[in-house]
């Protein structure tokens, strides 16, 4: 989830609990909100490092227990004995808050690291939801103008962001329910089957089949009434090629269940004579963080080759792919120059 959504969070929070000054109590809760985020800092020394350890520990359960003390003891140092507890409970509360939401995305969060370095993603929100933070924003502002009707309107703020949270869940079940049905086939032949949010929406869903070098999509948007509208079969449903452009996902069209359109990813064919030991290396760490990776150029280039890897995870209709591999490579398989998020023509 985006940081301006983790800091209306934090400020909301911190004028439902019961603190020394509203203020202070505000600021801190802005800031215990985006902590877990600090490992944003590896984005600075490369790439590689950003996607390994963005996510990690410091959203980790380890972690939060360890947020929530670091703030309590700075509030005491700050503030005095009496501003401990108070920033305790904020801590836990906020960067609970921070873990949920980023664990309802598609991204993946290590929620036990450092005991396993799994990464868990509900698939309930899309990674920017402006209906979610417009709530937020808005119970904690008017908490924060009045100390009585403001914190009831914020804590009626707060019940609303639940329930359109559980409204999300909802609809990802149901479209997951949905993709099980269009992609029976895949799924008995091994495919993982899934269904991710998509922006603006909690009606809008990508199905996914992912097999061994094919992944198949759809773009549905679903019902109000959904789980009363899926229990027959899916009719009318088209197959087409996805283009496979270098760093943007083809034009598509949110369909009713009754009429989707499944578009069809075939990877490239894999280069040989294979790839060098580095070039090994950069693909398998690519490959730890992408969730529906697919080879989807393989370009004859002089004296070698130029390969490029896109995380289908992350489609959406008409828009770039924030995180491409791409790899030059010579005749030998040996790397020549490997980038992620870059994308070269």
């Amino acid at each position: 989830m985006d940081p301006i959504t983790h800091a209306a969070s934090g400020v909301l929070l911190s004028q439902l609990i019961p603190a020394p000054s509203r203020g202070w109590a505000a600021l801190a809760g802005v800031i215990l909100a985006v902590l877990p985020d600090t490992d944003y800092v590896m984005g600075f020394s490369s790439r590689w490092d950003y996607l390994r350890y963005h996510r990690a520990f410091t959203h980790s359960l380890a972690a939060l227990p360890l947020w929530a003390l670091l703030g309590a003891g700075v509030g005491r140092v700050l503030g005095g004995p009496r501003w401990f507890w108070p920033l305790l409970y904020l801590g836990l509360a906020v960067v609970a808050v921070h873990l949920l939401l980023d664990w309802a995305t598609s991204y993946g969060t290590q929620l036990f690291s450092p005991i396993s370095q799994g990464k868990y993603a509900l698939d309930w929100l899309f990674i920017i939801d402006p209906y979610l933070t417009l709530m937020l924003l808005a119970g904690g502002l008017a908490a924060l103008v009045s100390p009585e009707w403001g914190r009831r309107l914020g804590a009626v703020c707060l019940a609303g962001a639940g329930v359109y949270f559980l409204t999300c869940g909802h609809f990802q079940h149901q479209a997951l329910n949905l993709a099980r049905q269009v992609f029976q086939k895949e799924a008995s032949e091994g495919a993982t089957v899934a269904a991710l949010p998509q922006p603006f929406s909690c009606r809008r869903w990508l199905l996914f089949a992912a097999g061994a070098g094919e992944i198949k999509q759809a773009l549905v948007q679903l019902p109000y009434w959904s789980w009363d509208n899926f229990q027959g079969e899916i009719k009318e449903v088209e197959t087409v090629a996805a283009a496979t452009s270098c760093s943007r996902a083809p034009a598509g069209d949110y369909r009713p269940p009754e009429s989707l359109i499944i578009q069809e990813w075939r990877g490239a064919a894999a280069p040989r004579p294979g790839l060098g030991p580095e070039a090994q290396r950069l693909l398998d760490q690519y490959l730890d963080f992408a969730r529906f990776p697919l080879l989807t150029r393989a370009d004859p280039k002089k004296d070698g080759c130029l390969l490029e890897w896109a995380d289908l995870r992350f489609t959406v209709p008409g828009r770039a792919f924030p995180f491409i591999l791409q790899m030059r490579l010579d005749a030998a398989g040996n790397l020549l120059w490997g980038e992620v998020g870059r994308c070269v023509e």
